[in-house]
């Protein structure tokens, strides 16, 4: 052995023993003429890449396949490199040099299976880490990594069986613990991903995943206060952690708190700007305290980055069905369904959808398919009495009492959900003094609900507005816009107080065969807030009033009939029973001067 073939040898004891700074020493020590200068290049950059410097890595690897670039090993070296800086096109190219100068290098087919999932091709990253499995059937890391890509494919079953292969082959192994536990959580089965989180912990408390994983098991059991502490935990050991951080903006806005929510969504955000499951957790917390424009907008955004994302499109057929737009909506929970038929929510938007279209069988069997899906489907239930009232059967109303017994107090809007339903369903059928109590306790939940998020009735606030219509809508306003609304008769407001005969009115007129009764809807007040953004102005409404031109009422008055007929494209009236239109009445005629108002 040469003097330098020696003093490579040395080198690379010190680095197989952990001494990096004695390791790096020597291998700066060897001449550059020698014929190991290109090795010792090489591993130098192998060992800057284990300090986590990949610009260094890539820069040194780069130099040694420069000399040499026959080597598979420094091909797969430089590959890793690149995926740690995020580069990962140039990772799958060099990964797949390497794989052509040696195709039975099964660590970088590995490796490239993770760049390949990395860059969203799923189907080839499972490829080739099926194929790394079917030569090394006992390769656990392999197990693993395929388990991850197929939780990220949507494909539950298969990824579980997957990590638990790993697992098989490695029990005392901390990462595939933890990843099978969080699975687990995902699939349902919090006793066993109990056993699995706790276990990942024990065995390697410093592990921040395993920790965040705990987190997300002991937030679905709603034990908050633990769940926080294995966050706070987890982002000790890694600060820039960012799905942590979105687990705590989760973890908030299940309480309610949702300022601090979408303070660790933001950070999430600022650390991954392009996680799809952030934006879409950020949009839902703004819809709850209707923000409903901001959450759009992250909607699309999550939307945009995958255009598979059946969360995204659930999100805004929520809002368009809410704005009334319900043809649209429809497409976008079909859209949903057909993307990810395994997933409840699109089955249950598309639900609400065809009920409020009248198509109540196609209706059921959409919530039907969402109860099969879904673990703890509370939410289905609802819609299911709601859709079903007096015609729902026993069997239902018994698991619908099941489930209440088993929500926790950490649920309190699932759970008013559940007691809305059941107080229908008791009230349709006689059982008077237990729909009572079930909607009593429903209203406490909401109302509690109703003040987290800021959307509570303030009668002093109420009192403020309705003087500002009346002072704005005063006779000056309506000689002002004369003639500028739609000349249409389409429209009928049924209006007045709760439980003063709005139903029974809007019953009686649905008779009819021309007209169609549309239920309460929030166009009018949509229209009315809708003010200040048509005019471009950051005013109030009350202040945005005297400034409507005759372009922003038509333009309002055609979008709100344009929503109102997606409903019923060919009746000659549309009922709209919301009773507390009576606030909105300024608006209803400055837009439809020849509708009809009952009170």
């Amino acid at each position: 052995m040469t003097e330098t073939a020696a003093q490579l040898q040395q080198a690379m004891t010190l680095h197989r023993a952990g001494k990096l700074n004695e390791a790096e020493a020597a291998y700066a020590a060897l001449p550059d003429g020698a014929p190991e200068h290109v090795d010792a290049v090489h591993l130098r950059g192998v060992l800057a890449l284990q300090r986590g410097n990949a610009t260094q890595a890539i820069d040194l690897i780069k130099q040694a396949i420069q000399i040499r670039n026959d080597v598979p090993a420094m091909h797969s070296n430089i590959a890793e490199a690149y995926r740690a800086a995020g580069k990962l096109n140039d990772a799958i190219a060099h990964a797949r040099t390497a794989l052509q100068l040696d195709p039975n290098y099964h660590a970088c087919r590995g490796n490239l299976g993770l760049a390949l999932a990395a860059v969203g091709d799923l189907k080839e990253a499972e490829k080739e880490l099926r194929k790394v499995i079917e030569a090394e059937p006992r390769n656990a890391m392999a197990w693993n990594n395929l388990g991850n890509v197929l939780r990220m494919a949507k494909q539950q079953d298969s990824a579980l069986a997957a990590t638990n292969k790993a697992v098989q082959l490695e029990p005392t192994n901390p990462e595939f613990l933890s990843n099978l536990g969080q699975l687990l959580v995902e699939d349902g089965d919090f006793e066993e991903a109990r056993q699995r989180l706790e276990n990942a912990v024990k065995l390697a408390p410093r592990l921040p995943a395993a920790r965040n994983n705990l987190g997300n098991l002991y937030r679905e059991l709603g034990l908050l206060d633990e769940a926080a502490h294995q966050y706070d935990e987890a982002l000790k050991l890694q600060p820039t952690l960012a799905v942590t951080h979105n687990n705590q903006g989760q973890l908030f806005q299940q309480r309610g708190e949702y300022e601090a929510a979408f303070g660790w969504y933001q950070k999430s955000l600022q650390l991954n700007p392009n996680d799809v499951k952030t934006l879409c957790n950020f949009a839902s917390a703004l819809s709850e305290v209707e923000r409903k424009d901001d959450a759009t907008k992250l909607y699309h955004a999550a939307l945009k980055l995958d255009p598979q994302c059946a969360t995204a499109m659930c999100g805004i057929g929520s809002g368009l069905r809410r704005d009334a737009n319900i043809e649209e909506a429809r497409e976008y929970f079909e859209r949903a369904v057909a993307a990810e038929p395994s997933s409840s929510g699109g089955h249950l938007g598309l639900a609400g959808v065809l009920s409020e279209l009248g198509k109540f069988d196609e209706a059921e069997r959409e919530i039907r398919e969402a109860i099969r899906l879904e673990k703890a489907p509370a939410a289905a239930y609802e819609l299911l009495a709601s859709t079903l009232r007096k015609k729902l059967p026993e069997k239902d109303y018994a698991r619908m009492k099941e489930i209440l017994s088993e929500l926790k107090g950490t649920r309190p809007r699932a759970r008013a959900g559940l007691l809305f339903g059941l107080g229908v369903y008791g009230d349709q059928t006689g059982k008077f003094e237990e729909a009572a109590a079930s909607l009593d306790e429903a209203n406490q939940l909401e109302g509690e609900s109703l003040v987290k998020r800021g959307l509570n009735y303030e009668p002093e606030q109420h009192t403020e507005w309705i003087d500002s219509m009346i002072r704005e809508f005063n006779p000056e306003h309506f000689e002002r816009v004369k003639g500028w609304g739609l000349d249409t008769e389409v429209p009928v407001f049924v209006l007045g107080l709760p439980r003063s005969g709005t139903t029974l009115a809007e019953q009686v007129l649905a008779s009819h065969a021309k007209v169609f009764g549309a239920d309460e809807l929030r166009l009018a007040r949509e229209s009315m807030l809708s003010v200040p953004g048509v005019l471009g102005l950051s005013d109030s409404v009350p202040d945005c009033i005297p400034k409507l031109t005759q372009q922003a009422v038509q333009q309002i008055a055609e979008d709100h009939l344009q929503k109102l007929r997606a409903r019923a494209p060919e009746a000659e009236r549309i009922v709209d029973k919301m009773p507390e239109n009576y606030v909105n009445i300024g608006m209803i005629v400055t837009m439809f001067p020849n509708a009809r108002i009952i009170h």
